[in-house]
C-alpha cells in the first residue's frame, strides 16, 4: 500500500528517520513520494567518511567531551542524516559506556564500527561488535578463556542484542555460547603498550564441541552468530526493537510479522528499516504522537534546524579552544568565530537534559518514552530552552534576524518561524497562545521566552 505523501507524513518521516526537516526538505519528500524518499534516506553511498577528531599527543588521544561535541556536529551537519540517526540507534542497542571502557579512542572506534555496518547484514554487525575492543572491555570478553569462560558477553548477545530475554534459549545455551566466545583477547600498540583492538587468540579458545540451540560442533563466536541470526526469534526481536525506537508505540497486530519477514530474507537492516518507514501503521495518528524524543535527538534536531555552528574538532582540540579563551580574557584573539556554539555549552545542554552520548546508564541502554518526562528532566528542558532562547534572541546571523523579524510581526509568524525550524509543519492553537503570552510578557526578552516555551512544548518533545 502506497503511503500518501502529505506534508504531515513527510514531516513525520523526517523527524523519525533523520533529525527533522526544513520546509524545503518536507516539500521534497512530498514531491518524490514516501517510498522514494525512504530509498534516498537509506542510501549508504551518500554517507561521508567521518574525519576523526584532531589528536592530542599522549596516552589518551581524546576526551569524552571531545567525542560528544564531535558526534553532535557530525550528526547535525551530515548530508545523510538518516544514517547518523541509525548509528545512534545502534549505539543504544549495543549500549557501551566510556565510564568502564575509559579509553575514548576505543569508544570512537566502536561508534564508527556501528555506523559503518549500520545498514548492512546484521550478522556482519554482530561479528564486528564481537571483535570490538570497547565492547570487549565493557562486557569482560577478554576475561573469557578456555576452561574458565565468562558469560557476560554471551548472555548479552542473546538477551539484549539478538533474541530477547529468555526468548528461545536456555541457560545451557548461554554457557555453551560463552565457551565458543573464549579467547577474544586484545591487540596492543607496541609503542605505548595500550589496547588498540581485539582478536581471537587460538591458544585461549575452547576447541571442544559445544551444543548450542540444538546444534553441536566445535563452534567459535562466528558460528554462534551464524546460528542466532537464522532464528525467527532474532528476526522478530529486532523488528520489535526498531518499532519501539522509531515508532514508539505498541505495534498493531501483524506489523512485527511484516517487518520480521522483510528482514529475514537477507538479514539486512536496510530491508527492516525500509519496511518500517514505508508501513502504513507507521503513519497512524497514535504513532505520530507516540514517541518522546531522547535529549540527544532533540538537541541534534535543534542544532541542525537553527543552523547553530559547533567548532570543528577535526581541526582543533578542546585544549586549544580553552587556551585561546584564557588568552582572550587578557586581550588576545579567541579561536572560535563570533556566534559559534561553544563546545562546553553544547555539552552542558545534554548534561542538563540528562543524556550524554557514550555514557548509557547500563547495558540495556537509555530509557524509553515516559522516563524522559519526569520532573527533573522537565526542569532540565526549561533550563536548556531558556539558554537556547537567549542565544537565538541575542545572536547575529540570518536565522537570528529571521526570528527577530517574526517576533515583530506577531505571535502567528513567530510560532511559524520557530516551529518550522524544529521540523514541524503544524502545531496546536494552545502552543501559539502560549508563545503569544511569552512574547507579550517577556518585554525585550519576549523572543527568548517564546523559544523556551516552544522547546518545552509537546510539539518538540514528541518527535
Amino acid at each position: 500500500m502506497s503511503i500518501p505523501a502529505t506534508p504531515s507524513n513527510a514531516a513525520h518521516l523526517l523527524r523519525r528517520a533523520a533529525w527533522g526537516g526544513s520546509p524545503a526538505e518536507i516539500a521534497r519528500v512530498v514531491d518524490e513520494g514516501i517510498e522514494a524518499a525512504v530509498t534516498r534516506l537509506l542510501d549508504a553511498t551518500a554517507a561521508p567518511t567521518l574525519v576523526e577528531p584532531k589528536d592530542t599527543p599522549g596516552y589518551v588521544p581524546y576526551e569524552h567531551e571531545t567525542l560528544v561535541v564531535w558526534l553532535l556536529r557530525s550528526a547535525a551537519n551530515s548530508p545523510s542524516p538518516a544514517i547518523e540517526r541509525l548509528a545512534w540507534f545502534w549505539h543504544g542497542h549495543f549500549a557501551t559506556s566510556i565510564e568502564k571502557v575509559e579509553l575514548a579512542d576505543l569508544m570512537l572506534r566502536h561508534y564508527l564500527t556501528l555506523r559503518r555496518h549500520s545498514l548492512g547484514r546484521f550478522d556482519d554487525l554482530l561479528a564486528a561488535v564481537a571483535t570490538d575492543a570497547a565492547m570487549n572491555l565493557w562486557l569482560d570478553l577478554h576475561l573469557s578463556v578456555a576452561g574458565n569462560p565468562n558469560e557476560n558477553f554471551a548472555r548479552e548477545v542473546l538477551e539484549l542484542f539478538s533474541m530477547g530475554a529468555g526468548n528461545g534459549y536456555t541457560q545451557h545455551d548461554v554457557v555453551e555460547a560463552a565457551r565458543a566466545f573464549t579467547g577474544y583477547g586484545f591487540e596492543l600498540d607496541p609503542t605505548y603498550e595500550r589496547i588498540v583492538g581485539s582478536r581471537l587468540v587460538p591458544t585461549l579458545h575452547d576447541r571442544t564441541d559445544k551444543t548450542f540451540l540444538g546444534r553441536t560442533g566445535n563452534f567459535d563466536g562466528a558460528d554462534i552468530i551464524g546460528i542466532v541470526v537464522e532464528r525467527p526469534e532474532c528476526h522478530r526481536f529486532l523488528a520489535d526493537r526498531f518499532w519501539l525506537r522509531y515508532a514508539g508505540t505498541a505495534p498493531p497486530d501483524g506489523v512485527l510479522d511484516d517487518l520480521a519477514g522483510a528482514f529475514a530474507a537477507r538479514l539486512e537492516t536496510r530491508d527492516l528499516l525500509g519496511a518500517l518507514l514505508t508501513h502504513p501503521a507507521f503513519y497512524g495518528d497514535d504513532v505520530k504522537g507516540g514517541l518522546v524524543g531522547q535529549p540527544v535527538e532533540v538537541v541534534i534536531r535543534t542544532i541542525r534546524g537553527f543552523e547553530l555552528d559547533l567548532p570543528d574538532l577535526t581541526t582543533m582540540t578542546l585544549g586549544e579552544i580553552e587556551e585561546a579563551d584564557d588568552l582572550a580574557d587578557d586581550g588576545g584573539e579567541p579561536l572560535l568565530p563570533p556566534g559559534t556554539l561553544h563546545p562546553w555549552e553544547a555539552f552542558e545542554w545534554l548534561e542538563t537534559l540528562g543524556q550524554l552520548p557514550l555514557l548509557p546508564p547500563n547495558v540495556g541502554g537509555w530509557p524509553h518514552n515516559e522516563a524522559w518526562l519526569d520532573t527533573n528532566r522537565s526542569a532540565g528542558r526549561l533550563l536548556a530552552g531558556t539558554e537556547l532562547g537567549r542565544r537565538l534572541a541575542d545572536g547575529d546571523g540570518p536565522v537570528n534576524d529571521e526570528l527577530r523579524r517574526a517576533a515583530a510581526a506577531g505571535a502567528g509568524p513567530l510560532t511559524a518561524a520557530i516551529m518550522t525550524r524544529f521540523g514541524r509543519e503544524s502545531w496546536s492553537a494552545d502552543l501559539e497562545e502560549a508563545i503569544a503570552i511569552a512574547r507579550a510578557d517577556g518585554g525585550e526578552g519576549g523572543l527568548a521566552a517564546a523559544i523556551a516555551v516552544a522547546f518545552t512544548s509537546p510539539e518538540v518533545i514528541l518527535l
